[in-house]
């Protein structure tokens, strides 16, 4: 049976919030790192939080959650972060 176009584009599009979730982890992380005390507490639990969003858009998603792609704007971000 083939999936409505909707829910097509919604698998799409939650995909995208799914990577984008995962970044932003990254991100948060990668930035806590070179942090030290409270700042480097709060961007952990930014870090964590984001990582539950990611896993509530998994949940969504289940058997459609795929590998998702980062779209260039967080890959940027990451790579600038990372800086």
């Amino acid at each position: 049976m083939t999936t409505p176009e909707r829910t097509r584009r919604q698998i799409r599009r939650w995909r995208h919030y799914l990577a984008d979730e995962i970044a932003e982890r990254t991100i948060y992380g990668d930035i806590a790192q070179t942090r030290t005390g409270e700042e480097r507490e709060l961007l952990d639990a930014l870090s964590m939080a984001e990582g539950r969003h990611a896993d509530h858009w998994r949940n969504l998603l289940g058997e459609h959650g795929g590998t998702p792609r980062r779209s260039l704007g967080t890959r940027v971000l990451g790579f600038l972060a990372r800086r």
